[in-house]
């Protein structure tokens, strides 16, 4: 009879350690997910800076330099300069963001 207690007790304790593992999986990926939201903002914001700058290149002025973001972000284009659809990639911190704009 004592050993029966201990073996309840056993199961118990791994039943809750295993709900604890499980919950707290589930929400690393939730904060992780959090974390990364601002930087898929400023890869996006990135990459709409550079559609921007190609369009402003093919409509004003086809000389204009390439723009720097002052907050470390980074635009890539994908498309050559001058064609149709402009592609675009932004990033910032791990994070990349794509952009395509036809006009």
């Amino acid at each position: 009879m004592k050993g029966t207690a201990l073996i309840y007790v056993i199961l118990t304790i791994g039943i809750i350690l295993n709900i604890a593992f499980f919950m707290s999986a589930i929400f690393s990926s939730k904060l992780k997910q959090s974390f990364d939201f601002s930087n898929s903002v400023a890869a996006f914001y990135a990459a709409e800076s550079g559609s921007e700058w190609q369009i402003f290149n093919r409509l004003k002025n086809p000389d204009a330099a390439s723009p720097s973001l002052s907050n470390g972000a980074v635009f890539t284009l994908i498309s050559p300069i001058g064609s149709l659809p402009i592609k675009v990639i932004g990033q910032f911190r791990g994070t990349s963001r794509a952009i395509e704009t036809s006009f």
